[in-house]
């Protein structure tokens, strides 16, 4: 195998503070999009696990202007951190916010705007995104937010802090991706796999180990856990500190900014979306015919250390996006 700390070009991969409740300032789509989700059945939609929402901003906290970084710092000091330890959250940390609010239980509002159920094919050939609530439809609606200067400070913190983290969430390849009703890979169950750090209601799935694939390999035959996510009270209280930043200096290492034609384009949700559901397609399932509900496949060592490429390059691409809309969004200084 060969070490992950490899340099590699983007294009190698591209086929294979108010606390309170999060809805209360909720206003326009959002509340309508948040309406919606309440009334549908719950889909566990947790994307890529904490660090690597955390990696994704800190790719592109280094790639935003001074300007940027300042007003996107001040906005997300204001979202609730009941369960962040209390501690404001930071540029490289809001994108956690989204998934601490999780533990509100029942009452969360947001729990079908993290993904868009787009049907898997073979070929993964670009497919029509279905109507709203999806992920989509919600970055836009919060880009709108945050263009819009008569815009309360409340409803763009919240904007920011969704747009650091579902950025990241469009990213990941069983966000977009549905197979024969496996809900994005939630009940194609797995073994092999060494999770360290599993959380209640999450299982040994496909969808889990992708949310989670940047930080395992397999070398010499075996699958093995890279690092571990830091957990709350050890997340970075900087942007330039810790194991966040020394691997998210590594993926940029590996897949440099210059190397990724894609990111030059405009912000484009639709098109982020379909990208991802193309990966998904052709590279998230293991090969064959997949298990029914109550069999598991083993994943080997081989597909686990293709999917690590191709999640770390997710990772870096929704990192330079982000940066790229935030500069755009805060072009200038407050």
């Amino acid at each position: 195998m060969k070490p992950r700390t490899r340099s590699r070009s983007c294009d190698a991969l591209v086929a294979v503070s108010a606390s309170g409740a999060p809805a209360a300032s909720l206003g326009g789509a959002r509340a309508r999009f948040a309406a919606v989700a309440l009334t549908l059945a719950p889909f566990s939609a947790w994307a890529w696990d904490p660090a690597g929402h955390m990696l994704v901003d800190q790719i592109a906290w280094k790639h935003t202007s001074p300007a940027a970084r300042e007003q996107v710092s001040d906005l997300v000091k204001r979202l609730d951190n009941q369960f962040n330890d209390r501690q404001p959250y930071t540029f490289v940390t809001a994108g956690c916010w989204m998934d601490d609010m999780r533990s509100l239980g029942a009452a969360y509002p947001w729990a079908r705007l993290h993904y868009v159920t787009i049907p898997w094919t073979e070929s993964g050939a670009p497919a029509p995104i279905p109507s709203p609530p999806n992920i989509v439809a919600a970055i836009e609606d919060n880009m709108q937010t945050l263009r819009d200067p008569r815009s309360p400070s409340d409803q763009r913190a919240e904007a920011a802090g969704m747009l650091l983290h579902f950025v990241a969430d469009i990213h990941q390849p069983l966000h977009a991706t549905d197979r024969n009703n496996d809900r994005g890979g939630n009940t194609y169950l797995i073994t092999g796999v060494p999770f360290s750090d599993l959380i209640a209601k999450q299982v040994r799935n496909l969808h889990t180990y992708w949310d989670k694939a940047f930080r395992f390999d397999g070398v010499g035959g075996k699958v093995i856990e890279l690092w571990q996510s830091p957990r709350v009270p050890d997340r970075p209280k900087e942007p330039k500190n810790g194991i966040i930043a020394t691997e998210a200096r590594r993926i940029m290492a590996a897949y440099p900014r210059k190397s990724c034609p894609e990111i030059r384009e405009r912000p484009d949700p639709t098109a982020w979306a379909q990208e991802t559901h193309r990966v998904g397609c052709k590279s998230a399932y293991p090969p064959g015919e997949p298990p029914t509900n109550t069999e598991a496949r083993a994943l080997t060592a081989d597909f686990v250390h293709t999917s690590h490429d191709i999640a770390t390059r997710r990772l870096a691409l929704a990192g330079y996006r982000l940066a790229a809309l935030l500069n755009e969004l805060f072009a200038s200084p407050p």
